[in-house]
Parts: C-alpha cells; sequence; structure tokens
C-alpha cells in the first residue's frame, strides 16, 4: 500500500500551525523585552542594571530504530532562548514509520503490502520566572499522523478487512495538547518541586466489530488528562535525585499510576553513573515495571565514552472479548554504546545498541495478529548535536 495522501491542504495546515506557534514565541519573546524596557525607563535617576544578552540554543537529533520488517525514523529540531526571566522552547519533527505488512496464512482477505507514512509535530514550551522561587510553566503541541506503528498495522488490517462495507471511514490520526504548570525552588540550587497538568486529545485509527446489524467503527477520539509531581535534589556535591509520580486517566479506561526515579552519583572526577527506575499500574491487571542505568567516562577534556543498559517488563493488555486487538505481555531489553564529543558552544553525540522484544504467548482471539505481536530483534542508531550561541 503506498503512503497515505494526506493532500496539499493538510501539509499546508501542518507548516501553519508550526509557524503559528514559532510566531508565537517570537513575540511572546519581544513583549517580555517590551515590559522590561518600560520598568528600566521608570526608574529614571536609579542606576541601570547590566542587561543580560539572550541565550540561544540550537539542537538537531535524529534516530532510527530498524528490524527486518519495520523501519522507524525520527529526526527533530529545537530552538532554545533564554531572554531574562522568559525562557521558550519551539521543536519540529518529523518520523517515518514503513513496515512489510503480512497477515497470517488463514486471513483470506488479507495480502501483504508495504505501508509507509509520516508524522509531523510541533511543541512550544515556555518557562516564565515570576519570583525568585517560583517559575510558572507552560505547552502546546500538535501531531499530524501514526503515533506508532501499532496503530498503523491495526489500521492497514482493518482497511483490507471492510474498506468495501459501508461504514468504513478512512483513519485521519492526529494530537494536540495543552499543559500548564508551576516550578518551586523551595531550597535555593538544592531542592526542587514541579506540578503540572496535562490534557491531550487524540484522533486515532479506530477497530471495527460486524455482526448481523452491520460493521461497527470503535472509538476514534481519545482524551487523556494526567497529572505529574516532580521533586528533584542535590543531596551531595556528588548525588542527585529525581523522582516522579503521575496519574493519567483516559477515555474508556481505568485510572493509571506511575513513579519513576532517578539517581545522578559522580562516582570520581572523571566517572558518572546514571540509574533509573520505575512502574505504573492500572486497574483490573495491567502492570509495568522498568530499570536501566548507564556509565559515562571522561577518555578527555573533549571526548566521553559511556555504556548503557535498560530492561523492561509489562503484563499486557487486558483481553476481553474472542476476537482481541490487545496487546500480550512483553519484555524489552537493550544494551548500547555511546561517545560524546565537545568542543567550544558544541555538543556532538552518537549512541548505538541492539534492542530485544519478545511476547507472551497469546490465545485465538489475537491469532489475526500474529505478525504484529512478534519477537523482534532491532537496531537503535541516534546522532544530536547541540550548540550555543
Amino acid at each position: 500500500m503506498p503512503a497515505r495522501r494526506r493532500g496539499w491542504a493538510g501539509w499546508l495546515a501542518a507548516g501553519a500551525a508550526a509557524a503559528t506557534i514559532w510566531n508565537v514565541a517570537n513575540l511572546v519573546a519581544a513583549q517580555l523585552d517590551a515590559d522590561l524596557g518600560a520598568q528600566g525607563d521608570s526608574r529614571a535617576g536609579e542606576p541601570a542594571e547590566a542587561s543580560t544578552p539572550p541565550v540561544r540554543e540550537f539542537e538537531a537529533d535524529s534516530e532510527a530504530i530498524l528490524s527486518s520488517d519495520v523501519h522507524l525514523t525520527q529526526t527533530s529540531l529545537r530552538y532554545r532562548e533564554v531572554r531574562g526571566a522568559f525562557q521558550g522552547d519551539l521543536t519540529l519533527g518529523h518520523a517515518y514509520l514503513g513496515l512489510a505488512y503480512r497477515p497470517v496464512s488463514f486471513d483470506f482477505l488479507g495480502h501483504p503490502t508495504q505501508v509507509a507514512e509520516h508524522r509531523l509535530s510541533g511543541q512550544l514550551d515556555a518557562r516564565y520566572r515570576v519570583a525568585s522561587p517560583l517559575t510558572l510553566l507552560a505547552a502546546g503541541s500538535l501531531y499530524d499522523g501514526y503515533a506508532d506503528y501499532r496503530s498503523a498495522w491495526l489500521n492497514e488490517y482493518f482497511r483490507q478487512q471492510y474498506a468495501p462495507l459501508p461504514g468504513y471511514r478512512e483513519a485521519e490520526p492526529a494530537g494536540r495538547g495543552v499543559q500548564l504548570g508551576a516550578h518551586w525552588e523551595y531550597l535555593p540550587t538544592t531542592g526542587f518541586l514541579q506540578l503540572s497538568a496535562t490534557w491531550l486529545r487524540d484522533d486515532i485509527a479506530p477497530g471495527y466489530e460486524i455482526d448481523f446489524s452491520g460493521l461497527r467503527r470503535g472509538r476514534a477520539t481519545l482524551d487523556t488528562a494526567s497529572y505529574q509531581l516532580t521533586a528533584e535534589n542535590v543531596v551531595t556535591q556528588r548525588l542527585r535525585l529525581l523522582q516522579q509520580v503521575r496519574l493519567a486517566t483516559t477515555s474508556g479506561r481505568e485510572n493509571r499510576y506511575s513513579y519513576q526515579g532517578s539517581a545522578n552519583v559522580a562516582l570520581g572526577e572523571r566517572w558518572v553513573l546514571r540509574g533509573y527506575g520505575g512502574f505504573a499500574f492500572e486497574r483490573p491487571t495491567f502492570e509495568a515495571w522498568f530499570a536501566g542505568a548507564s556509565l559515562e567516562f571522561e577518555l578527555t577534556p573533549a571526548w566521553s565514552l559511556s555504556v548503557a543498559g535498560r530492561y523492561y517488563r509489562d503484563t499486557g493488555e487486558i483481553e476481553n472479548s474472542l476476537f482481541s486487538t490487545a496487546a500480550p505481555g512483553l519484555s524489552a531489553l537493550q544494551a548500547g554504546v555511546g561517545l560524546r564529543y565537545s568542543w567550544a558552544n558544541s555538543t556532538l553525540r552518537f549512541y548505538a545498541a541492539p534492542y530485544v522484544t519478545r511476547y507472551d504467548p497469546f490465545g485465538l482471539g489475537t491469532a489475526f495478529f500474529a505478525g504484529l505481536y512478534r519477537d523482534r530483534e532491532w537496531g537503535i542508531v541516534q546522532v544530536a548535536y547541540r550548540v550555543e550561541f
């Protein structure tokens, strides 16, 4: 199957959204500059404070995750500017999703094909320090395209099964979100608390069911609200701790609770250990946990070498029907090597790792999706460049 054709209107709308986000960032920064200038003018006769020039940062990163039948790539460009009490981040991204769709042998309506999809995204993050210990946070995001390869695989399955029937509609996945929060420095430079609330609306590729009454389309829009509390503490000069708790509620699902903790430990002048782990659960039966660590060694003032590993495990989604798209339990292991080079105001990073995923056995109700939920060996390559000017 060729890539889904959105038409010029869809691509122009995505471009206009990205341009709007960029313009909003510049307008906010300009308005803050004007306000600060006006305050300076109102203090006539007082000694003028030395103005701090804005700090600008640009970062580009690209990632490829490849298996024998699924190719995923993602590239993003981020621009950051710090201007007085204001900090703004604008991120634009493009992702490609390609998969070799192969139905199971007893799927007589399905046929092998190539699926190719693109996703465009944009996000604006803003921080404004209203007082010495308090910073307000706001963010907005948009995307157009499939969020993951699972959604594209399932959409192709339902398209091949039901596209000729009345009631079938072509999926147009997209999403948008808003986040608000506050960051409180309750201990100068050593203790921080952050509270944020996020609201997301995702137009997804829905599933379909058919019976004697005809074709029924599943839920096409998901609304998610999540609330997160983050605590960060510099315990000693060599130890920094970060802890996060999160509650998320999504349309048609029970609440999901999660926790994540991490620690940065300076083992010596040239050694840094970073460890993290966490878990999540959702009633009645979903549970997940993960753990990972990286060890970085400074070879020279410019070169650093790191090794990293991560393990993930979950119990799978709830299968509550004779025909189910629910994912079985999953375990995943990743271990890789990274290299970082720094010069002047720039940094270049490279990371490569094998990545192995294994699914638990599943029942006859999920047999049509054996091609999706099959064990895979992946390769991961990441490259990132950052410069401050």
